[in-house]
């Protein structure tokens, strides 16, 4: 059986030559600004810099020819399993961060039943000044409630999707993600309970996602890790400690892999197993040390890492890393 997709990190000078290859799934690049190719196809530029590999592309493969489309401003590629959408949206014209994270979502939600990919597995979400509003609550608080009034539209029985929400230097909400025609299945992690039955400790709704995704694509596994912070149990550890930070949000990714993995019998049981760690630092001046003390703990293990600059919601916080896996060979 074909694999639904393979992520691989390639040297692209111009993501539009992209478009003509019929198993690109999507390709993004990591910049100073966001930007999209003018194609259907997702190709676009993420607000983030890249603080280790300039002019690297995160390329998504499919082993099968993908259709193509843009619908309601979202670029689209899927094949028989999977579709990857990306929206950018100009903020500017919307009221608030509410709105415009609810007609974000709503949008998706449109596209998913359209296209019959009805199960959201992974979304990632960058928003510009994230830790500020003058208005009161943080743009983190009013993007999950714009998130929270379009996901409390969806079944009973939704599951929450992996996800990822980091602050950028850039104007606008942009979003990508994979959807499935079957749901995925969500995991807990044992240090962190799942937000979406949490406590209102960061604002007035709850945060609404999992904190992993296990899918089961034919015979091939995936495992989709939300972004982690120093957070243990509702409460921040280690504030302005960077290290610190590293050494308990790895600890929490362990935790949940190895709660799983005796559980459920996955091939993935530590951090070592997974495919790809993204971490997303403050500061620039923190790369170097954040990379001596992951090669420190791991050494030649360490799965291949992207460093990107970007906000976290929470003050005092430094570091955010995700994670996936995804089966290479049978």
């Amino acid at each position: 059986m074909p694999f639904p997709f393979s992520i691989q990190f390639l040297p692209v000078e111009n993501l539009s030559a992209l478009a003509e290859d019929k198993n690109v799934l999507a390709a993004i690049r990591f910049a100073s600004i966001a930007s999209a190719e003018n194609t259907d196809k997702p190709l676009f530029s993420v607000g983030l810099p890249n603080l280790a590999l300039s002019n690297v592309a995160e390329v998504w493969y499919s082993d099968t020819p993908v259709e193509v489309a843009m619908i309601k401003g979202i670029q689209l590629a899927w094949n028989e399993d999977v579709l990857f959408g990306h929206l950018l949206l100009d903020d500017a014209n919307y009221k608030n961060t509410v709105a415009a994270t609810e007609s974000a979502y709503q949008l998706i939600a449109e596209v998913l039943q359209q296209l019959e990919f009805p199960f959201l597995l992974r979304i990632w979400n960058y928003l510009s000044s994230l830790q500020q509003n003058p208005q009161g609550l943080q743009h983190y608080q009013e993007f999950c409630q714009g998130r929270y009034h379009s996901l409390e539209k969806m079944d009973a029985d939704y599951v929450p999707p992996a996800s990822t929400v980091i602050g950028t230097s850039c104007s606008g909400l942009q979003l990508y993600f994979i959807a499935a025609k079957e749901a995925g299945r969500a995991f807990n992690n044992p240090r962190q309970p799942a937000d979406f039955l949490s406590p209102c400790v960061y604002g007035p709704v709850r945060p609404s996602f999992s904190r992993a995704i296990v899918k089961q694509w034919q015979d091939t596994t995936h495992l989709y890790i939300s972004s982690a912070l120093s957070i243990v149990h509702y409460k921040k550890r280690h504030h302005k400690k960077v290290l610190l930070q590293l050494d308990e949000v790895l600890n929490t990714i362990e935790a949940l892999l190895t709660h799983h993995s005796k559980e459920c019998g996955f091939p993935f049981k530590t951090l070592t197993d997974l495919s790809l760690l993204k971490v997303y630092l403050c500061d620039l001046f923190m790369l170097s040390i954040t990379e001596e003390q992951l090669i420190r703990r791991y050494g030649r293990q360490l799965p291949p890492v992207l460093f990107l600059r970007g906000d976290v919601c929470e003050t005092d916080l430094l570091i955010e890393i995700e994670a996936v896996y995804i089966q290479s060979e049978l």
